[in-house]
């Protein structure tokens, strides 16, 4: 019996002295990651967007935090979108398409493709701004000025075609002061 009795105070005693070293780490926990914003089915992590933060800053120091996020969440659905097309699939299916060239890949085909700059538009352009391209004649300019009123064109889709799919999406953001839904 008393050896029972000491096996059990050991034990007690062994179980005392590791709780009372494991408490204290236990107690000083901290939260290494949480979730900024669900996208649909998604998640944006607080160490991505403040990776995307920082390196957005290198590049605009005035670039605001929301900015950031907005971007985030556009380049999901975007993203999204190309998967179910199922885009960037190839005959070799374990060839890794990154999701930039997914992306890109969307724009290509979906928006950019259906962009069509009439050339009297171009011409009208020509004759604007027409010190801009000193003496150089329509033809010498008119790829260069069509291939800039595409792109202004293409973000133009871009923004309509984003907020076509927020107004889709399941948005909820968890930054900063409360929660928001959208």
């Amino acid at each position: 019996m008393v050896n029972k009795k000491i096996i059990f105070g050991s034990l007690i005693f062994i179980l005392l002295l590791t709780s009372y070293f494991l408490l204290p780490t236990l107690s000083r926990s901290e939260i290494l990651e949480r979730i900024v914003a669900i996208v649909n089915n998604n998640v944006i992590l607080l160490s991505e967007y403040e990776d995307a933060l920082e390196a957005a800053r290198k590049s605009d120091q005035k670039v605001t935090e929301d900015v950031v996020l907005d971007e985030m969440i556009n380049r999901i659905l975007i993203l999204e979108q190309a998967k179910r097309l199922s885009l960037g699939s190839t005959s070799d299916s374990t060839e890794n398409v990154n999701d930039d060239k997914l992306i890109k890949e969307y724009i290509e085909r979906r928006i950019k493709a259906l962009i069509h700059i009439p050339i009297d538009e171009i011409e009208s352009y020509y004759k604007n701004n027409r010190g801009r391209f000193a003496e150089k004649a329509f033809y010498e300019v008119k790829d260069e000025i069509e291939g800039y009123l595409v792109e202004g064109e293409l973000k133009r889709k871009i923004a309509e075609h984003v907020e076509e799919l927020r107004k889709k999406a399941y948005i909820r953001i968890q930054l900063g002061n409360g929660d928001k839904n959208h």
